[in-house]
């Protein structure tokens, strides 16, 4: 029984028993508005189950970072194994190529940022028909030179300088995702196409992984991050080269085919600003705070050190790791679309989807988001999948975004298909 309703038969009652009172008087008020509870738009992934294995979400992405972030020789503490994996510049060609070491970082303008950006005079398939535009080229994406970030106002990253800062980013994907595709031939439109004749929706084997990174210039990040050194960059963060600027990485998603719908992760350097910004930090594995929430306050203030557990420093004991890898932090995982309740879930990176991707943090969902990944009859993504990207899509997917198309594995990188 609603709390108006009850409140109409007390008012009832009394009129029934006080017959002389003024009473008519009193029942003809207004009665008092009903309090609704307003539903959460969002709530933060949390960790979940991972199948085939006893172990949640968090402890699950934690062990394959240390597999992926461990040097390539023991003698050295880089290159680590992920620099040995293919870039989607390897991959989404008519001539893809597997690196036969670590190469040199392919560094590329955000394909978030750029579907955000997209507007009626300049569609996106104009723009992604010619990858040239954005991937192999200077951090910021553009063949004339670097550009500052769409967002870079919401994380206090600079606009201005020398260099001119910028954010660049790469994909890289592990030998069981790579040969998925190529053996598959999905590297190409055409192969898509004639897959999609064929009614077939793509899938991968379940130790396919995909990780994607995004890098800032260490003079740029001397210049974000109040009272950091190049001496403590070299200290504190993972850095690589690329055409003569050397890089720090900043910020990390994972996915991991272990579950139908995968398992994903993101993970932030401990010094990003704005790390545990709206939607808070949770990592029930590595952290010794497993919940950090977040400061509703002010913004970019940072959060500190992110201790990590006895447990996971003996994992990266064993696996080799570089100490710089203890500054990186879990910020949560992902396994479902949705709470028990159907709240949608939400997990966003504050460089990934909120510098670089000038989107919301808090309404930004990788499973969500990569659900939609697919191909149309031509091999390429259609309109309607590629339209609901820029709106940060959380939640359970909506089927008719996906009429008429054919799933790609989770996976977007087919939009930077190159000839």
């Amino acid at each position: 029984m609603s709390m108006l309703r009850r409140s109409v038969l007390v008012v009832v009652a009394s009129c029934a028993s006080i017959i002389l009172t003024n009473c008519g008087n009193e029942a003809s008020k207004a009665a008092p508005a009903a309090v609704v509870a307003l539903p959460p738009v969002a709530v933060p992934s949390q960790a979940g189950v991972v199948e085939g294995r006893t172990e949640n979400s968090d402890a699950f992405i934690w062990r394959i970072f240390t597999q992926f972030t461990a040097p390539v020789s023991s003698k050295a503490s880089s290159p680590v194994v992920f620099e040995t994996w293919a870039s989607d510049a390897d991959t989404f060609t008519s001539k893809p190529h597997w690196p036969t070491g670590a190469e040199p970082l392919k560094l590329h303008r955000s394909v978030l940022e750029i579907v955000k950006r997209v507007d009626g005079a300049r569609p996106l398939a104009a723009i992604l028909s010619n990858t040239k535009a954005f991937l192999d080229v200077p951090c910021g994406g553009n063949a004339q030179g670097p550009t500052p970030p769409s967002g870079a106002a919401s994380g206090g990253f600079p606009t201005a300088g020398s260099p001119v800062p910028c954010i660049a980013e790469q994909v890289f994907r592990n030998r069981t995702n790579y040969d998925d595709i190529v053996n598959n031939q999905m590297n190409t439109q055409a192969g898509r196409a004639a897959a999609y004749k064929a009614g077939t929706d793509f899938e991968m084997h379940r130790d396919s992984i995909a990780i994607k990174g995004d890098w800032v210039p260490v003079a740029t990040l001397v210049q974000w991050i109040s009272g950091l050194s190049v001496a403590d960059v070299d200290r504190e963060y993972y850095t690589a080269m690329s055409n003569g600027t050397r890089y720090a990485l900043v910020a990390l998603h994972v996915a991991s085919r272990q579950n139908p719908d995968w398992v994903w992760g993101t993970f932030e350097h401990q010094r990003n600003p704005g790390r545990c910004d709206y939607m808070g930090c949770f990592d029930t594995y590595g952290a010794k705070t497993a919940a950090v929430l977040p400061n509703r306050k002010e913004f970019n203030k940072g959060y500190g050190v992110c201790e990590k557990t006895p447990a996971l420093k003996e994992l990266m004991q064993k696996a080799n790791l570089s100490p710089v890898w203890q500054n990186y932090c879990l910020k949560s995982t992902e396994v479902d679309f949705t709470a028990p309740d159907g709240t949608p879930y939400a997990l966003g990176n504050s460089v990934i989807e909120g510098i670089v991707g000038n989107g919301t943090v808090a309404a930004s969902s990788c499973i969500s988001c990569h659900r939609y990944a697919s191909y149309g009859p031509t091999g390429a993504p259609a309109a309607a999948a590629t339209n609901v990207l820029p709106f940060n899509p959380t939640g359970n997917p909506i089927p008719s975004v996906l009429a008429g198309s054919k799933t790609f594995a989770f996976n977007w990188g087919l939009l930077t298909q190159q000839p």
